[in-house]
């Protein structure tokens, strides 16, 4: 069978520039309009401080803030834990699935599901855009792919590890029509380009080499991840997501209660069979037996309630956390708005 062709280097690519994988502008295609890159990205970022920087393309940095991974990258060896080294199904499979589809800006969060939610970044806009690749990934001399501490090389791994993602997740036009409608793709994107793009980009040989290694997991389980987080993190107990929602501590209390629950059916029917045993004649004039039997009844009342206890302990102890954290913050950010004459 003959090979299909690879995509070539662009002309005039320096040496160790990776081939642009897209070469045209699936947005619109009028003329380029000055400044319509910068349109692509967000309009502002938080600084260190709590403040929001309006978007400038002057730096690499609201890029890496986009396309940072590096939480994800941190436990890279505990991930099989948490997911399969399979690409993630497709949109309509996930509503199949019974899943709701949930839009976040976060790409560590990028195919995390929990329960019947799974969290799906859309597709940035810039990525979209040909001049985003040749302008900030590795295309300019100097940039050695095979240097791990190559800034702009990240950006290329991480940004082509997200759109291989999509190839994954848009498949039909059916997954078009449901991007579209969940706002995870443009409208102005036509199933004709997508083909064409995704068709390019799996064609890229050995592509797995040049995404960052994050995707080379597909669907990862957010309670899998929190576990993960709290061995790999302790004291502190957060887990990956701390703030999930506002049914936060509900969740973690029922997570952490069903174990308990399906030990004390366990523990139930042992009771049962001893209740019975007790009864015959053979057992009752058992010293081992009766000696077991009492053994086990002291377990089965204190370790079921220590373990409650232990896991609202817990609760409390993430609900102190997240409230002194809160406080913190907001006497910092006041400490500020002090400083700089907002408040007295």
């Amino acid at each position: 069978m003959e090979k299909p062709p690879q995509p070539q280097l662009q002309p005039g690519m320096p040496h160790g520039a990776q081939p642009i994988p897209v070469t045209s502008r699936l947005l619109d295609g009028g003329p380029r309009r000055a400044g319509s890159l910068l349109r692509r990205f967000p309009t502002s970022y938080p600084d260190g401080i709590g403040n929001l920087v309006p978007t400038t393309l002057n730096d690499d940095e609201v890029i890496i803030r986009e396309l940072d991974l590096k939480r994800l990258d941190e436990i890279f060896d505990f991930l099989w834990v948490a997911g399969r080294p399979l690409p993630p199904r497709a949109l309509h499979h996930q509503i199949f699935l019974g899943r709701e589809i949930v839009l976040v800006e976060q790409i560590d969060l990028h195919l995390v599901w929990h329960k019947d939610r799974i969290f799906v970044k859309p597709l940035s806009e810039f990525l979209l855009d040909p001049r985003f690749w040749a302008r900030f990934t590795c295309q300019e001399q100097g940039c050695d792919p095979g240097v791990n501490g190559c800034r702009r090389w990240k950006i290329w791994k991480a940004a082509l590890g997200f759109l291989l993602s999509y190839a994954s997740l848009i498949r039909h036009q059916s997954d078009l029509s449901i991007a579209k409608e969940k706002y995870l793709l443009p409208d102005a994107v036509k199933w004709e380009d997508w083909f064409d793009l995704t068709n390019n980009l799996l064609r890229t040989e050995n592509i797995y080499t040049k995404v960052d290694r994050r995707f080379l997991y597909g669907e990862l389980r957010l309670s899998r991840l929190n576990k993960i987080f709290l061995f790999k993190h302790p004291p502190y107990l957060h887990g990956y997501l701390p703030s999930w929602n506002r049914y936060r501590y509900e969740d973690f209390l029922q997570d952490n209660l069903n174990w308990l629950l399906s030990a004390a059916v366990v523990i139930g029917i042992a009771l049962t069979a001893m209740q019975v045993g007790l009864a015959t004649t053979y057992l009752e004039n058992s010293n081992a037996f009766q000696a077991a039997s009492y053994g086990f009844t002291v377990f089965s009342i204190v370790v079921p309630l220590a373990g409650i206890g232990f896991v609202v302990m817990l609760a409390l102890y993430l609900f102190l956390t997240d409230w002194v954290k809160s406080v913190a913050k907001g006497k910092a950010r006041f400490r500020i708005f002090k400083e700089q004459g907002v408040i007295e």
